[in-house]
């Protein structure tokens, strides 16, 4: 048992406090509570709530929270140190990009243009060498010559560099497609995301990204519930101890992580960060966790 475990197991049995009493005042489940007087903090959903859950132990028994974080803190684990087991954002962009087909080329309507367009000025010309051939063997003289005139006249002989224009021009249609679709994607990949990244019981850990901190937090609460809010190192964000039972939006801007204890979970009616909505748990009590993706 760690020194900081045995000092709150001493106290709160000096005031006659059982573990299921403290499960109750505090909203921590009871098999966390035992890790944490047996200094087992493995035993938590996440490093992230070693601090915050033991400075809810001991306000609950009326220590001093702060006190007891400064005299212990070497033997409290540094949410600094959790390394999340993902690909960074940029790998997943080079995985997709190695595995996405590749595009057709531009220039295949011009190459295509550039072949039937002497094709076609080729069969032109056989066309009309066939009727001043045939308008020649009919007639004689001056009708020949009259004939001939007609024929050459009344014969369309299309611009040589028509086909080029026309695949130029189609070209030119798909480069400006394909680089408004660029744009789109580009513009879709910078907007603020909320991504769910674990769930383990009644805990959920999400990402933030696209964004240099959190800003806004909003929360529109029902009959029956509550929620405590509380910044990455466990303090609260406010004076009434970062506890709601209405309608709220604490003033987080600037955070680059923050904790959710939501009791009641099912009258909240519905949670918001950064202007994203939040997906709560079907169940009764649960722990939310938001944390900032470093930019890259």
């Amino acid at each position: 048992m760690s020194e900081l475990g045995n000092y709150l197991k001493e106290t709160r049995e000096e005031k006659q406090i059982t573990l299921d009493d403290l499960q109750r005042t505090t909203k921590i489940q009871k098999r966390y509570l035992a890790a944490i007087e047996e200094g087992n903090f493995d035993t938590l959903p996440g490093i992230f709530y070693a601090r915050a859950f033991v400075k809810t132990y001991a306000e609950a028994i009326g220590l001093d929270a702060d006190e007891v974080l400064e005299t212990y803190k070497n033997e409290l684990p540094n949410p600094q140190t959790e390394a999340v087991d993902l690909p960074s954002r940029s790998e997943r962009v080079k995985t997709s990009a190695r595995t996405a087909p590749s595009r057709p080329g531009k220039g295949r309507g011009k190459s295509l243009a550039s072949i039937l367009v002497p094709i076609l000025l080729i069969a032109a010309v056989v066309l009309v060498v066939v009727l001043i051939w045939n308008i020649s063997g009919r007639d004689s003289g001056g009708e020949v010559q009259n004939e001939q005139e007609a024929g050459q006249t009344d014969t369309y002989d299309p611009p040589e560099n028509a086909g080029d224009e026309e695949g130029e021009g189609a070209a030119d249609e798909d480069e400006a497609a394909d680089e408004e679709s660029g744009s789109e994607d580009e513009q879709t990949d910078k907007e603020p995301q909320l991504s769910l990244e674990e769930t383990s019981g009644n805990v959920s850990t999400y990402i933030l990204t696209n964004v240099e901190a959190i800003e806004t937090l909003k929360i529109e609460m029902g009959e029956g519930s509550y929620v405590q809010v509380r910044d990455r190192d466990g303090q609260a964000m406010d004076e009434n101890g970062g506890d709601y039972k209405d309608d709220f939006e604490p003033d987080v801007s600037g955070l680059d992580a923050l904790e959710l204890n939501i009791g009641n979970g099912y009258g909240v009616e519905r949670v918001e960060v950064n202007g994203l909505e939040v997906e709560l748990l079907e169940t009764d009590h649960q722990y939310v966790t938001i944390t900032v993706e470093e930019q890259e």
